[in-house]
């Protein structure tokens, strides 16, 4: 999920460190400089050394982009950031701007005359990005121009060392296919796009070929590298040979070549034929490099990657099982203990990920757990702090959005549940019905082959539209397998183009958010299954199976809006969870479990 806002930065050094970069800009003779939060592995996760963005102004967030000009700065963000970052960014020296609503290129070319130029870190933005600002750009005669060296780069004299946690096998045990099968696989597909090799810059995907796993940034297990993939399956990957353990040197199989990341540009330069490179996820520094060289087209190993073999949906499985017996005794805890008053949006993290660790399997977290009570529980990708924090209450209702990290699989749930008390309000029960009827309708989709994310998105808001309501995120994500939480290429939502595929996993997350008083969301992991005739239906239709397994609270659920269908389905899922978690939970919380999954 998306990182907490950070509060802890220095937003009184913003105008200083902005005036350094303004002499650093004069002696390079530009008019602006664009600082993305991006480093230059373009995830979602930055290490402390690629936080640019935060050095310069102050800003933590996990999405932004500061335009500094001579004259004047901008701060854009989404609308998760900009009323918060006012209270925390230095407003005099940054104007903050709402992304959604002024376009990087309009601002730019409102504020600066024909003939400037604007300079870029190469390295920190797409080949993609670049084009799309370069085209509007040149129609006002203002250029884009790449950076050698970023000023920040030069300025920041206590910049973070590089992460180098530990970086360890993921055997075919986990993983379900060696990495010497995926290299003929994928390197296969290079033929068809008239490539002799795949500059592959996403570290996840380095992951997933290579079958190794890292500790680079958190909640996320890769380690942050390049590698190239050659059509005679030979790999070059871009790692410091001090970071290999034996074991690791054992596990990589022939023809992986190592090579350190200084090393790279020049390895590039003298590289012959044509390389396939991803535009939306190679920066455009890698471009500049390797000129006529590029092809550019989609990354294959993202698409291979999304479909999960049968090993890794079995993973999956097995670590559903497991970490919903850790959120029953959660919820469990949280149904004796919060309507006293004590418990708090801190608390209820802490014990969460306490159940989880008790599994004795964790290896973290999949993300920054959303602990929202009453009204926090309506902001959509909250983030507890310190100011934030809330005791919950009884008569509230109470979002919780976590999930961890296995060795077979990455699990992301979310329940809304009520904090016993005073009966929770007509229109939180009409509303979570409501979330929940579109939840069932994805969950017992059913569509044929080359059918996509667009076409299934309206199935979960159906419900919410007819009672006037609706939400403002996608419905659906792709869940790596002991990789990233939000995986692509599938995502259920209004732009989600990839058809969907045997093996995929996506998230089922219908939601409903009114503001100032509660937020509700039911989410489940599901995966896609293989296409299959239905009775005497004329077509193979493909569906879903359901992966999460924890009790949806009853006491928010209207009975009469449910259909026979929708009512069967409730209750046949809560038959699924007891039936299979019964096993691995105490007495008293089994008898919980027992209560909650009774037939409604």
């Amino acid at each position: 999920m998306l990182q907490n806002f950070d509060n802890n930065a220095q937003p009184d050094q913003a105008a200083s460190r902005m005036a350094l970069v303004r002499l650093e800009m004069d002696k390079a003779g530009v008019d602006g400089f664009i600082v993305p939060r991006e480093d230059e592995f373009m995830g979602e996760y930055v290490p402390a050394c690629g936080e640019r963005l935060k050095w310069l102004t102050g800003f933590g967030g996990s999405a932004g982009v500061a335009i500094i000009l001579k004259n004047q700065a901008a701060l854009f963000l989404d609308g998760r950031y900009t009323l918060e970052a006012e209270n925390y960014i230095d407003t005099e020296s940054l104007t903050i701007i709402p992304i959604m609503q002024v376009s990087i290129h309009s601002w730019l070319t409102e504020n600066l005359n024909k003939g400037s130029n604007v300079a870029y870190d190469p390295k920190l933005h797409s080949i993609s990005q670049i084009k799309k600002l370069s085209a509007g750009l040149d129609k006002q005669e203002i250029t884009l121009t790449p950076l050698e060296e970023n000023p920040i780069d030069m300025l920041w004299s206590e910049r973070p060392a590089p992460p180098d946690g530990s970086i360890h096998p993921h055997t075919d045990i986990f993983a379900g296919q060696s990495s010497s099968d995926k290299r003929k696989d994928i390197s296969a597909k290079l033929v068809a796009e008239q490539a002799d090799a795949l500059l592959i810059t996403q570290p996840e995907n380095s992951a997933w070929l290579l079958n190794i796993r890292g500790e680079d940034v958190p909640r996320t297990p890769f380690a942050l590298s390049f590698c190239i993939l050659k059509e005679d399956k030979s790999v070059a990957w871009f790692i410091d040979p001090d970071r290999l353990s034996s074991d690791l040197e054992a596990h990589l199989e022939d023809n992986v070549e190592i090579i350190r990341p200084e090393d790279m540009k020049t390895y590039l330069e003298n590289m012959t034929g044509k390389v396939l490179v991803d535009p939306s996820h190679t920066p455009q520094y890698f471009k500049n490099i390797l000129q006529d060289k590029v092809v550019e087209g989609k990354d294959p190993c993202n698409l291979k990657k999304a479909c999960k073999n049968p090993v890794e949906i079995e993973g999956a499985k097995a670590a559903h099982i497991r970490d919903g017996a850790a959120l029953c005794k959660f919820l469990h805890w949280l149904d004796i203990t919060a309507p006293a008053g004590n418990v708090s949006e801190v608390d209820a993290v802490s014990y969460l990920e306490q159940c989880r660790q008790e599994t004795g399997k964790l290896k973290d977290l999949s993300f920054d757990t959303i602990s929202g009570s009453g009204p926090n529980g309506a902001i959509v990708h909250y983030r507890v702090n310190n100011e934030s924090n809330r005791t919950l209450q009884a008569g509230e209702l109470y979002l919780v959005d976590s999930g961890g990290q296995y060795l077979d699989g990455t699990t992301d749930v979310t329940r809304t549940v009520f904090i016993n008390g005073a009966s929770p309000p007509d229109m939180a029960i009409e509303a979570f019905t409501r979330v929940l009827k579109g939840h069932i309708a994805l969950a017992t989709a059913r569509f044929p082959e080359n059918t996509d994310g667009v076409a299934l998105d309206a199935l979960a808001r159906a419900p919410l539209w007819a009672g006037g309501m609706d939400f403002d995120h996608g419905t659906g994500h792709g869940v790596g397998s002991y990789l990233s939480v939000h995986e692509g290429p599938q995502r259920i939502s209004k732009g989600g183009t990839q058809p969907l595929m045997p093996g995929m996993i996506v998230s089922n997350e219908p939601g409903f958010y009114q503001k100032g008083e509660f937020g509700i969301r039911i989410e489940n992991l599901q995966f896609v299954t293989p296409a299959e005739k239905i009775n005497s239906g004329h077509r193979p239709m493909m569906g879903f199976e359901v992966l999460t397994l924890a009790p949806i609270d009853k006491r928010l659920i209207n009975a009469d809006m449910l259909v026979t269908q929708e009512l069967e389905w409730l209750n046949n899922y809560h038959k699924q969870v007891l039936d299979t978690l019964s096993p691995l939970l105490e007495a008293d919380t089994l008898s919980w479990l027992q209560q909650s999954c009774a037939p409604l």
